[in-house]
């Protein structure tokens, strides 16, 4: 992964849930039949960010041990 991929891929993920979009105003629909939507759109959202999270640690600790082996 390149790090200036990593900065786009960064302002998604936080403008998805900084901006109040419209069906996470109300709970008036459920998944399931108990899952309100804006719970779910929460539990994906925070799933993809941790995936994010550790692919970006994965990349730098990657990045560092390639350093470190050069020297």
């Amino acid at each position: 992964m390149k790090n200036k991929v990593i900065i786009p891929i960064f302002i998604v993920l936080f403008l998805a849930a900084a901006i109040p979009w419209p069906f996470t105003a109300a709970s008036g629909n459920y998944l399931f039949g108990w899952l309100p939507r804006p719970l779910a759109y929460w539990w994906i959202l925070m799933a993809v960010n941790l995936v994010f999270v550790l692919l970006v640690s994965r990349h730098f600790v990657k990045t560092s041990k390639d350093e470190e082996d050069e020297e």
